[in-house]
């Protein structure tokens, strides 16, 4: 019985590297050509344009704002007009229905939009911890905010194109 259990391990775990190596019609793509059904086929493009619309529907808002603040933070703010800021993205990002969004909005735009909303409330929080710190001087802070913000615009740039 054990020798049986051991041999069934043995064989699925030496399908493992097969199975890994099928393309997505589940056919090997080491050895050939995929079926000729996948190569007539055009190549898809990043968006339908129903979809490519449910996107730039359900994001334009929330990245334009984190445009605007960009903008902003160009010219430069408060603390405090700084945290009102990203309090009305937070009420903009609440706003998007993400069930509603195509998986390649999600990856192309919504990820990264998602991510530099993550990096613009880090940078809120650094700087409400320093504020909240008596030792803490805001030149001290600068330049996590600095490099904080770079990330989060360079990520917004990247939402921005996939839409």
């Amino acid at each position: 019985m054990r020798l049986s259990l051991v041999a069934t391990v043995g064989a699925v775990l030496s399908l493992a590297p097969i199975l890994c190596a099928c393309g997505e019609d589940r056919t090997a793509v080491a050895d050939g050509p995929q079926s000729t059904s996948r190569a007539a086929t055009p190549p898809a493009t990043p968006h339908p344009p129903a979809a490519q619309g449910v996107c730039r529907r359900e994001l334009e808002g929330f990245v334009m704002a984190m445009s605007s603040l960009r903008a902003r933070l160009a010219r430069g703010l408060s603390y405090d007009d700084y945290l009102r800021a990203v309090r009305r993205l937070r009420s903009v990002y609440d706003g998007i229905d993400a069930r509603r969004l195509p998986i390649g909005c999600l990856l192309t735009g919504g990820t990264p939009a998602e991510r530099a909303f993550n990096l613009y409330v880090d940078a809120a929080n650094a700087w409400g911890d320093c504020l909240a710190t008596a030792s803490c001087e805001t030149t001290a802070i600068e330049p996590k905010l600095q490099r904080l913000w770079a990330l989060a615009s360079a990520q917004l740039t990247r939402a921005g194109r996939a839409m």
